[in-house]
């Protein structure tokens, strides 16, 4: 392969097969989950960080209500209310026909399907054969690590002794737990992810696409401006790629002034939103303690066993390419070199970093972006799609760690360029191997790089069977009496503050056994439903989201020593503080054993069900 290899023609009956069998596949655990109900409950939608999509009904709500600024329905803080999320209004605006849980799950669906069509665009400027841009295209859609060797369905800590376990450093690889880096996970679980892919794929193909043509200028800007609209930490994702692809311009000889003018034209797109964004953070004491929520990325032998199996295949494929050129194949040799040694560094120093906070300092991590570019550039060819692969595989995994607040967000979509590689890497193995058997070696390779994507779906299926989201305080459905509790809420005028408890999980947690628990033991003891209500009927929870709430520990105990006033002495009045005026109670049949607070004196009960009862505070 090299920079004049033959682009052939789209191959539009494959990679519409492919999108449909993705979409179908991501979509099934869903529809399954919704004809799994109880009699007399409803499918709450997820069952994947449950708290987070929370988040996005509430803004979606707001938008149902013709709200285009939104605030934060999590806090009862002071708050102007100046967020603007493009996505979450539309979809807004579609949930006033279909519902909140509908809305959400089509979207996810329909970018889903689109990205695969994007990435195949990306693939083919890459001049492949057609077997290797049809694998190149299929491969990322399924590909993870070896979590399924590790596998557990709550949680970052490997709870069973392993071998395994030990070089891990007792934490899971990324691709158990860290749905944005995967594709197949993020189809499964979040809307919002996909659209932001979906956007990535825009950005860079118009970026390759400027080089020839000005008219990309027009539409990677407005995907740029959108994306810093809806996933703003993705922009810099783009950024430090491109200074990679830059890098490897240069040492192609490839760098011209008009490709460059219309990248960063491409680029000053996000401009505006980006402007909007500080305008928020300087006014918005609410937005400002979620921007300072710490996020930090996880320990590098998370992610490097997260992608292993793509990274292996990858490198086969920088170890057989060819060249006729002396001087470029001893550039390659000291590229993989540099690569190898990061890596190897990467991964011994990671055995310091065994609890939260930043992995490298400034100074470091600009060493090691240097690396990450130097070794981008000595592996580059002719073919600029090429190089941007590479940059994004290299640059992707120091990217992580750059020393801010939200570094765990700039693993969006790691995975992707890894399985690209990779699929170069098996595709370079196989293709001088017999039609058939080179068929039968592909599916197992899928099958395995694939595995663990696949248990992504089968836990999916377990949470639904359990009642419980994976966050082991948030149900998949709702019962009557929570039903009939949203409904009454949502009929309400003005602003409404909620307190309910924030959850006691199930026992089998704190006992460490929940990998061996039956479906029914994983079930809370009492369910979370502040996000819920946030979410859904748009009141405003005094400790609502772990991100959202400022002080959400804080105010997560003092609720928590409201419900058990027997365990715990209240320092204050919590009731007075948060401005309640509704408390969403467990009756006493509904927790036999835990003597918790009674209600009913504190105002007039509006909602009486067997198991809640939601009360009009005096």
């Amino acid at each position: 392969m090299n920079g004049t290899s033959h682009v052939h023609s789209p191959d539009r009956r494959f990679v519409l097969y492919l999108a449909l069998a993705a979409v179908g596949l991501a979509a099934l655990p869903g529809l399954i989950s919704a004809l799994m109900a109880p009699e007399g409950s409803t499918y709450i939608g997820h069952v994947y960080n449950t708290d987070d999509h929370m988040v996005y009904a509430a803004w979606m709500r707001q938008a149902m209500e013709g709200r285009l600024l939104f605030d934060n329905r999590f806090s009862v803080d002071p708050q102007p209310g100046l967020t603007i999320h493009l996505y979450f209004f539309l979809l807004g605006l579609v949930a006033k026909v279909t519902g909140i849980a509908v809305a959400s799950n089509l979207a996810r669906l329909a970018f889903s399907f689109l990205f695969v069509f994007l990435l195949h665009r990306l693939v083919l400027k890459m001049g492949l054969d057609v077997y290797a841009s049809r694998l190149g295209t299929a491969l990322p859609l399924l590909s993870g690590g070896i979590g399924f060797l590790v596998w557990h369905t709550f949680g970052q800590a490997i709870v069973t002794p392993s071998v395994l376990g030990s070089l891990m450093l007792g934490k899971l690889p990324i691709d158990v737990w860290q749905p944005e880096v995967f594709v197949f996970p993020s189809m499964l679980s979040n809307g919002l992810f996909m659209v932001s892919l979906c956007l990535i794929a825009v950005a860079f193909l118009a970026v390759l696409e400027a080089r020839e043509s000005k008219k990309a200028v027009a539409w990677g800007a407005a995907a740029m401006f959108l994306l810093m609209n809806i996933h703003s930490y993705d922009v810099l994702i783009i950024a430090l790629v491109l200074v990679g692809l830059l890098a490897c311009s240069f040492v192609q000889k490839q760098l011209t002034r008009t490709w460059v003018l219309r990248a960063v034209l491409i680029g000053l797109g996000a401009v505006p939103a980006a402007l909007w964004f500080l305008y928020v953070l300087k006014h918005d004491a609410v937005f400002q303690a979620r921007a300072a929520t710490e996020t930090f990325s996880p320990n590098f032998r998370q992610v490097f066993f997260g992608l292993l199996l793509p990274m292996i295949l990858a490198s086969v494929w920088f170890g057989l390419r060819k060249t006729d050129d002396a001087n470029e194949k001893k550039r390659w040799q000291l590229g993989m070199g540099i690569a190898g040694l990061l890596l190897v560094i990467l991964f011994f120093a990671s055995a310091e970093h065994l609890s939260d906070g930043y992995f490298m300092s400034p100074t470091v991590w600009a060493l090691a972006f240097a690396a990450a570019v130097a070794a981008s550039a000595l592996l580059s060819e002719k073919n600029p799609a090429v190089n941007l692969f590479i940059s994004w595989a290299l640059v992707g995994v120091v990217a992580v760690y750059f020393p801010a607040l939200f570094q765990r967000k700039l693993a969006m979509g790691l995975a992707i360029p890894w399985s690209v590689l990779a699929a170069l890497g098996l595709a370079s193995v196989l293709n001088r191997q017999e039609f058939s058997a080179r068929r039968l070696i592909t599916a197992l390779g899928v099958l395995v790089l694939g595995a663990t994507s696949l248990r992504w779906a089968t836990r999916e299926l377990m949470l639904a069977r359990a009642n419980v989201s994976n966050t082991t305080l948030h149900p998949v459905y709702l019962d009557q009496d929570i039903q009939s509790i949203l409904q009454y809420l949502n009929r309400q005028p003005g602003r409404k503050v909620l307190l309910a408890l924030p959850g006691q999980w199930s026992p089998v947690f704190g006992e460490g056994k929940q990998e061996q628990a039956a479906p029914a033991d994983l079930r809370p003891l009492v369910a979370d439903y502040n996000s819920i209500a946030s979410g859904l009927a748009g009141v405003y929870t005094y400790a609502g989201h772990w991100s959202e709430t400022p002080n959400y520990l804080q105010r997560r105990n003092e609720v928590t020593k409201l419900f058990f006033p027997g365990a715990f002495v209240p320092e204050e009045d919590i009731l007075a503080k948060s401005g309640a005026n509704y408390i969403i109670s467990p009756t006493p049949a509904s927790v036999p054993g835990l003597l918790m607070a009674d209600f009913s004196s504190a105002g007039e009960v509006v909602v009486d069900g067997s198991k809640f009862r939601l009360i009009k505070v005096r």
